[in-house]
């Protein structure tokens, strides 16, 4: 038995990996499911269950997810009554209800296949409600529990996907109950007169093993194409289709080494012009990480920066146009720090004295219409203040 269940779970799993939903430019973001569930205990429930499973970023196989339900619980009884705060006596208990919600984590096993089995836990916290009714009086109340349930939830379930967005869900759900839920069940004799109580669970009424079968949306986002495979998007790209293995700049250009270029004085420039401007500090494609190439001209205004301990710079960052000014001003901010963070940790100067500005595309020096323009417009600016 064992090994023909065994077989069973390969199978699905090898079906699921030759069975793509998304390409490999998406990313599953996650999953959100309605529809009922069904419990199994002395009378059992029906819930309507909704629930949403969140795909982790960068690791799609571990998610986590929430999960409200709410329903009725198929148990009434005649031995059962209800005396409210001023001592009011309710004859009849009917209308079984009750709302579970639950916070889950677990694996997906093919989280991007037409088949994926995934297994859930978690905790859950409940409640039961009913309606009291006095039927000689012929008034009513709707009450709820005073104290919360807690179970723990074991969900073994499959995603079985009718298109790239839509699936159908079926799932077995264990609740072992950590806390379950008593109410008070009085026996009457012939004349009407309670002789016995006893307590009986609500979790038994509502059932330790429950099915459910859900319509599921699958909802994934398009990532930014790569088409040359050379680690810069086809939207920042300037040199699209470079061969394998080319070492490129930020913008997807091979990357020329430069020719040895006359040593500037960048000493002479900032006190004559109170500023120095650069385009020979690189980084990393959308990114702040500092290429090591840019490394000379760095250690020169360090340099200059300890021999002029008293001057105060602004580091400002600038870019081209591409991509949106948002993007664009926090990408030159998060540059301008990194260019700061290095001046200090290898350098002896006031920490006081730099301060990093990004302007992101406001302040062009060039046209961005051209690619010569963009190269202009990416620059470092190193501007005496004080």
């Amino acid at each position: 038995m064992k090994k023909c269940v065994s077989s069973i779970i390969l199978l699905i799993l090898m079906v699921s990996a030759f069975a793509q939903v998304w390409v490999k430019d998406e990313w599953k973001l996650g999953t959100v499911s309605l529809g009922p569930e069904f419990g199994f205990g002395d009378n059992g429930h029906l819930d309507i269950s909704l629930g949403a499973r969140f795909n982790t970023p960068g690791f799609e196989y571990l998610v986590f997810g929430i999960n409200f339900q709410g329903g009725i619980i198929f148990h009434d009884t005649d031995s059962l009554f209800y005396v409210d705060d001023q001592g009011h006596l309710f004859h009849r208990i009917e209308d079984w209800s009750n709302i579970n919600y639950e916070f889950l984590f677990g694996a997906e096993f093919a989280p991007r296949a037409k088949i994926n089995p995934y297994f859930l836990t978690g905790i859950g916290i409940w409640r039961y409600g009913f309606e009291a009714r006095d039927t000689i009086l012929h008034q009513s109340i709707d009450v709820s529990s005073s104290d919360n349930g807690v179970a723990i939830p074991l969900i073994f379930g499959c995603d079985f996907a009718l298109s790239k967005h839509f699936a159908i869900t079926g799932y077995v759900k264990a609740t072992p109950y950590a806390q379950d839920l008593e109410v008070t069940i009085t026996d009457f004799d012939q004349y009407g007169y309670p002789v016995s109580s006893r307590d009986e669970s609500v979790g038994k009424w509502r059932g330790y093993v429950h099915f459910g079968v859900n319509l599921s949306v699958l909802i994934s986002i398009p990532l930014p194409t790569d088409s040359d495979g050379d680690g810069v998007w086809d939207d920042f790209d300037e040199c699209p289709n470079t061969p394998p293995g080319t070492i490129v700049n930020e913008r997807g250009c091979p990357y020329k080494k430069p020719g040895r270029k006359p040593e500037i004085n960048v000493e002479k420039q900032l006190q004559e012009k109170g500023a120095y401007t650069t385009n020979e500090i690189h980084f990393e494609f959308n990114s702040d990480k500092i290429n090591p190439d840019s490394y000379p001209v760095l250690d020169q205004v360090g340099q200059v920066l300890e021999r002029h301990k008293d001057w105060k710079l602004e580091i400002a960052g600038h870019t081209d146009s591409i991509g949106t000014e948002e993007y664009n001003l926090n990408l030159s901010q998060r540059r301008a720090e990194s260019v700061r963070e290095y001046i200090l940790e290898n350098f002896d100067v006031f920490a006081r004295n730099l301060i990093a500005q990004g302007y992101g595309e406001s302040k062009p020096i060039a046209d961005n219409g051209s690619s010569e323009g963009r190269t202009k417009n990416r620059r470092v600016e190193f501007k005496i203040i004080k």
